[in-house]
């Protein structure tokens, strides 16, 4: 390796070069390849992490054309008079503006254009007719057997249609439809109508018809009547020159003042060619008009709207800010210049964004007050939900004209107009961060990465990326600071820029070092686990002899009776199936973040918190030895019907302080541990046979895992090769299993020198408990022979 020239140092500062020219590129010529959906990603975190917010005004309000408008009213979704009763209604309610976001850019048609010329023909040349009073009928024939309260009946009827206006028809339907009924039930026949009368019903019917025909005209004029409408404009987008001449009325969408710079990059409008508005015959009577096309990005949420559109040479203002400002008395007060970073606005200064939008400080679900257009016709509604209110009147029933925002999946489209409205109202504008300012996050966050790549920060592999990860997510909360404050910042190019450069530190170092590291691993993996040929490739340092003192945990497991075990197989028998029993042992150690010392013939050692430091060692090697003794009963029942022997294993644990690291010479050394306490370890494995248990733990075991699992004391034992005595341990399973506490109390008559008492305590468990059943046996031969008065209840190990 080059020790006198830092190739990741100097990889990092050209990739930083690379990166901010990337960047300039992205932020005023043309945005690169998904920085722009990362961003937006970003955004939608922002919001999400903040929440739903409540409007800031109460000035804004929805009626929706939901779906029960569709079932009590579907004369709304069928016919212009329809319409034209939803705002006449809206009137009632004294609101201040009525916002459309939907146009009415083609004349109704009911019937074919043919026959509608001929209905209305019809009408004019009936007109006598229909303005005249019904005609009597004839008088009853002889024999007639209709009652005189039915003749008075009709007769009453005709009086009645005759005082009636041109909506009779409506009452000719009726008693038609009485005689039907009246016909189907055999009751008398009521009087037949005379020939006049028959022309004079026909005649209310053609009126009835041409009255329908006329839904533009009652639309228009109660858009008119309640001086109070905003249309609504959809631009369609396109190249070229505009494909029709400007509508009347969409002049009040108009900007107050407008111009173009000839500049503006990415923050050029969006150029329409035509453009869906109402028939100027309807809409003539409005007071206002905007633009309601809205920006969905490349995922498919809509985060932002355009506050110009470009039509012609003219540019048009969204109709939620319209409006916003008709509400403040500013309508026509804008001035915007396309190109430019920002637009006045009603005496404001509002940020401008790619394609000439602004990002929505979307409130979240439902927050805007929703109110069913049915509602509204029916006047349940409340007063002070609509009185004196700007109201968005647009679709929001079953899946139609549904957008995803960043805080709602399935938010209705004329939410976006009414969040727009509520934004500029409440002040609460999300203002972009300039370009300029992206630049230097991302300078700043490539300066963060380029000084981790000095030689004292890479002597750990890990510090360089844990560096620049905490840089990173310092801008994060940054970002999201500033964000609720208002101010959107871009994260995604200046992240991305710290990623580059750090990906290409990295692929330097490892040009460079790969060797070295190769070489250490090549060495190191014959003798140790995985784990610690990557401690040691992370901190060659760590390669040297001698250890380290740490408090581990230590487990030790070993076939009982394994010598005899063995004696019945031959080599390649026996090594295939000790092979079977450590595999599934193993795999348990390294599973839960061991390491595996040694194997020593059937026998395995295995170690926690090295070098990989786990606060919760003892805990996992107690929850490794259980599962042994699971594990080991399903191998017996394979081996059973597989015709081989069946074993039993024995497991001690202990935790203390230890010497832990490369021991040996310097040219062969192990990874492993050394210490009283390693020894103590072993000794415990020896003592499960003595009493007859299958795990036993240290005391410091026993209590760093008292949470999670149950332990029961056993003896004091003096192991071989030590001096002192240790308190000995069962671990009898895990948290909430129930230990006899007659043992207890036996165990306590027994260090009493009690013998009597704790033999009798002791048989009557030994029927289920074999540590019992060697007290007893203990407590009978010291009854028969007790110890000398300074016996101190300590046991000695016979065995290793």
């Amino acid at each position: 390796m080059n020790r006198g020239r830092n190739v990741p140092l100097l990889t990092a500062i050209i990739a930083t070069l690379v990166a901010l020219g990337l960047c300039a590129v992205h932020l005023w010529v043309r945005q690169l390849p998904g920085l722009a959906a990362f961003e937006g990603f970003a955004i939608d975190a922002r919001f999400k992490v903040r929440g739903p917010r409540p409007p800031g005004t109460d000035r804004v309000a929805i009626v929706g054309l939901d779906d029960d408008t569709r079932r009590q009213y579907p004369e709304i979704f069928q016919t212009r008079r329809g319409f034209a009763d939803l705002f006449r209604a809206l009137a009632k309610y004294d609101v201040k503006v009525i916002a459309l976001d939907l146009f009415f850019n083609a004349p109704e048609v009911l019937l074919p254009e043919d026959l509608e010329i001929k209905v209305r023909e019809a009408d004019k040349a009936l007109a006598p007719i229909i303005a005249s009073p019904m005609p009597a009928g004839p008088a009853p024939a002889a024999g007639d057997k209709t009652a005189p309260g039915d003749k008075a009946a009709t007769d009453q009827a005709a009086t009645d249609k005759a005082a009636t206006d041109q909506a009779a028809t409506n009452k000719a339907a009726t008693d038609k439809a009485a005689t039907d009924k009246a016909a189907t039930d055999n009751s008398p026949p009521l009087v037949p109508q005379s020939v006049e009368q028959s022309r004079w019903e026909l005649a209310q019917i053609v009126h009835q018809i041409a009255e329908e025909m006329r839904g533009d005209e009652m639309l228009a004029k109660a858009i008119t009547d309640t001086k109070r409408i905003f249309l609504g404009a959809f631009f369609r987008t396109g190249r070229g020159k505009a494909r029709e001449a400007e509508p009347a009325k969409l002049a009040l969408a108009r900007h107050g003042e407008s111009a173009d710079s000839g500049s503006g990059g990415l923050r050029r409008p969006i150029h329409a060619v035509a453009v869906n508005f109402t028939l100027d015959e309807i809409g003539h009577g409005a007071i206002g008009a905007g633009a309601v096309n809205t920006l969905r990005d490349d995922d498919g949420v809509t985060r932002r709207m355009p506050l110009a559109i470009e039509f012609g040479d003219r540019h048009y203002l969204p109709l939620g800010l319209a409006v916003a400002l008709y509400d403040l008395g500013k309508s026509g007060d804008s001035s915007y210049l396309a190109g430019e970073r920002t637009m006045k606005a009603g005496g404001r200064t509002l940020p401008v964004g790619a394609g000439a939008s602004i990002t929505l400080d979307v409130l979240g679900k439902d927050q805007i007050p929703h109110i069913s257009a049915a509602d509204v016709m029916s006047g349940k509604a409340t007063a002070e939900s609509l009185k004196n209110k700007l109201v968005f009147v647009g679709m929001t029933y079953a899946s139609y004209d549904k957008i995803q925002t960043p805080l709602d999946q399935i938010a209705d489209g004329v939410e976006l107009h009414a969040t727009l409205a509520e934004n500029y109202l409440s002040g609460r504008i999300l203002n972009q961060a300039g370009p300029l300012t992206t630049l230097l996050s991302g300078l700043l966050l490539c300066a963060l990465v380029i000084v981790a790549q000095l030689r004292p920060m890479r002597r750990r592999a890990w510090i360089p990326p844990l560096i620049a990860a905490a840089g990173i997510a310092a801008f994060l909360a940054i970002a999201q600071f500033l964000f609720v404050q208002d101010t959107l910042l871009a994260v995604a190019a200046p992240i991305s820029m710290a990623f580059v450069v750090l990906a290409a530190a990295t692929i330097g170092g490892l040009a460079t070092e790969g060797r070295e590291k190769a070489h250490l691993r090549s060495m190191f993996s014959r003798y140790v686990s995985r784990s610690v040929v990557d401690r040691l490739l992370a901190d060659p340092a760590r390669a040297r002899l001698g250890g380290e003192r740490k408090v581990l945990t230590v487990l030790f497991s070993d076939i009982r009776g394994f010598s005899a075990f063995s004696e019945g197989m031959g080599p390649e028998e026996l090594a295939h199936f000790i092979g079977e029993y450590l595999t599934p042992m193993t795999e348990l150690v390294l599973e839960s973040g061991g390491t595996l010392d040694k194997y020593i013939g059937d026998a395995v050692m295995a170690i926690w918190s090295a070098p990989i430091d786990l606060p919760d060692h003892a805990a996992r090697a107690c929850d490794v030895a259980l599962k042994m003794q699971e594990a080991l009963v399903d191998l017996n029942k394979r081996w059973k019907t597989e015709g081989k022997p069946e074993i039993a294993i024995g497991v001690g644990i202990n935790t203390g302080p230890m010497s832990v690291g490369n021991m040996g010479t310097s040219s062969r050394f192990d990874y492993t541990v050394l210490g009283d306490q390693v020894n103590l370890g072993a000794r415990l494995e020896g003592l499960t046979k003595e009493y007859g248990v299958d795990i036993l733990v240290g005391e410091e075991t026993a209590k760093a895992a008292a949470g999670k699992f149950v332990f029961r004391e056993v003896d004091l034992v003096r192991v071989k090769g030590r001096a002192g005595a240790a308190p000995v341990f069962e671990l009898v399973g895990r948290a909430g299993v129930d230990v006899d506490p007659r043992f207890s109390e036996a165990l306590a008559a027994y260090r009493r020198r009690d013998f009597a008492a704790a033999r009798a305590d002791f048989e009557a468990l030994a029927a289920t408990d074999r540590t019992a059943a060697i007290f007893a046996k203990r407590c009978a031969a010291l009854a028969d022979e007790p110890p000398p008065p300074d016996w101190d209840g300590v046991y000695d190990q016979k065995n290793k």
